[in-house]
This record gives structure tokens, sequence and C-alpha cells, in this order.
């Protein structure tokens, strides 16, 4: 690939144009693919090198695009804009690269390694505001994006700020092919109240295997919901599974359920939520078809699987909403009632 007058060309095909974008104030340049193509971790490579001339920050939301622009000696906070290298720089890398970068993403978190094991990376992350600290194991492989690490520390702390001792119960963060039983690449995450412990698959954090599962797809969507940029995959993932430990509240608060129900039901013009997760039923009204419509265009196909899928999928698309990607009426009646029933301190 190479860069001709604001366009990147593979070979004879214009691949993608460089476009000029305005980020906090100041100039950057945004990048629109201009064919399709399953954007892997060659792909993502090629496209790095071809930018090594630009001189403005670059405004991309692609995690394996980050992920080699940052190999290449980009550098920015975490989900910003990234500036140029700078070519006098001198590496400051360490021995330990991939802790100092999520350490180095994560101010005023304390991120140190835990345990000498280079098969295994174990990390803990200790917030220092009260928050408590996360514990972050996953497999010690050279291709651990460490933004996307400090993502998913930064999302569930953030989470952890918002809603107190209701999110405490999430302590350790696991990622690994297989954990949580879902070793055929067919679920993000997953999560067990009784151990702390999510889980996310390997293809959310790490750069082959993001790769692998966008061929296996051939960028397919997905039936869960996909977060908006600038947030990542998988943070859109952590809240989701998150979201499971904090719902065993509404659990032990029957009038708060019975409420939530009932209110998410009128937005959506019947009696209770659950009526329109029946909608697909043999007979069902047509309100109760049209709330289940609703549930599949605002929030996701996989929001219909039950009550509790659907909070995930709705608490996920709240708390990863942006000012560029407004939420569905049905999301923001969601966050309000959140906000209702368990106000921030």
């Amino acid at each position: 690939m190479e860069l001709r007058d604001g366009t990147i060309w593979q070979g004879s095909t214009a691949f993608a144009a460089l476009e000029r974008a305005e980020i906090d104030g100041s100039e950057a340049v945004a990048l629109r693919p201009l064919v399709p193509a399953v954007l892997d971790r060659e792909l993502a490579r090629e496209l790095v090198a071809a930018m090594a001339t630009i001189d403005r920050r670059l405004a991309i939301g692609d995690e394996l695009v980050r992920a080699e622009a940052r190999r290449a000696g980009w550098r920015g906070p975490l989900r910003r804009a990234l500036s140029p290298p700078d070519r006098t720089a001198r590496g400051t890398a360490g021995a330990d690269p991939c802790v100092g970068a999520v350490r180095d993403l994560l101010p005023g978190v304390e991120v140190t390694r835990r345990g000498p094991g280079r098969r295994v990376l174990r990390l803990r992350a200790d917030a220092g505001d009260g928050v408590g600290r996360l514990h972050l194991k996953a497999p010690g492989r050279d291709d651990l994006m460490p933004e996307v690490v400090a993502a998913a520390l930064d999302t569930a702390f953030a989470i952890r700020r918002r809603y107190g001792r209701m999110a405490a119960g999430v302590q350790r963060i696991t990622i690994d092919d297989g954990a949580g039983g879902f070793d055929d690449h067919s679920h993000a995450g997953s999560t067990q109240g009784g151990s702390g412990t999510i889980y996310l698959e390997t293809s959310l954090a790490f750069a082959d295997a993001m790769s692998d599962q966008r061929r296996r797809t051939a960028g397919r969507p997905g039936i869960s919901a996909a977060v908006p940029r600038p947030w990542l995959a998988i943070d859109g993932v952590v809240a989701h599974e998150i979201w499971h430990n904090m719902d065993a509240t509404l659990a032990v608060t029957p009038g708060v359920y019975v409420e939530l129900n009932r209110a998410l039901g009128a937005e959506l013009g019947v009696e209770t939520f659950e009526h329109a997760l029946r909608g697909r039923d043999s007979g069902a009204p047509e309100p109760w078809r049209a709330g289940f419509r609703r549930i599949v265009e605002e929030v996701s196909p996989y929001a219909t699987s039950n009550m509790r899928e659907a909070t995930a999928e709705l608490f996920k698309l709240w708390w990863c909403a942006t000012p560029t990607s407004p939420t569905s009426p049905l999301v923001a009646r969601f966050g309000a009632l959140l906000d209702h029933f368990y106000p921030p301190s």
C-alpha cells in the first residue's frame, strides 16, 4: 500500500481516503474505507505503514489499526486520537513493555505484574481512589493489545465508581479461550457471579485472535449490540458482563424489578417489558409484536433472549453512549430509570 494525494492505494485500487477531522479543537485526519475488506492484522499493518509520512494526529477507532500504530510509535491517550511518532525519541519500553503501556494509559491507576510467569500475564490494578482493585489474567502472548487491556480495566473501574457496592462484586477479569464455556468463539464473554470473575474471549484482546475472528465471520455483524467509537468492543462486553453481576441487586429488590419491567413496557406500548419479549410467540397480539420489533431495532437481536440479556444489552448501550451517537428511545428510558432507582452518590 502507498499514500498518494490523500488516498491510500493497494496496487491499482483506491483502498481508503484520508479526510480532515477536528478532534478536541485541533486538526487530525480520519480514515474512510473506499472498498469492502476484512480488516485483519496484516492489512492494519500495511495501512499504518502507508501512513508513515502523516504529520497530523490520526483519528481512528479500529483496535487492530490502533495497535499496529502504537507498535510503530504513534502515541496518545486511551481511545483518543494518536499523534505521529517522535522520530528523535529513544525507546523507553523497559523490561515489561505491556505492563508499562497499560500503566501509561491509566493515569492514577497503579498497575503491577503479579508473579514471574512468562506464559501467563497477571496484573493487579489499584485505582487508589476508594474504588479498590481489579485483577486481570491473560495468556502471556506477544499479540496482546495493551490499549484493549487498559480499556477493559478503565470501564470496570468507571462502572464501579458510579455504582459503588452494587458493582463491587466483579473482582477479576480473565481473558482466555475456553474460559467460561465459549471455546467455540460463539460468545464474547460470560460471568461467574459466585467467583467475582468475568471471562472474555481472546478475540477481544489479542491481535492474531481478533484477525482470525474477523476472517471467520467475514465482517458479518453479530447478534449482540455493537458500541459506537471511540469505545472499543471490549468496553461493551465488560459493561454487559458486569451488569450480569449487578442485576443480582434487582433479584433481591423485587419492587424495583417490577417497576423497571412495567416502565420499559410502557415505553414499548405494552403492559410489561416481558410481554414485548414474547412478541415472537405464535398468536402474540400486535402490540407485543411491535414491542419485540423495537427491541431488535433499538437494542439487538440478542436482547430478545430473555430479561437478563435484554437489560445487559440495554446497560451496555447506555453506558457506551456518545454525543455523536445518541441512544435510542428505549435505551434512553432504561438509563433514566437506572438514574432514578440508583442515583449517583
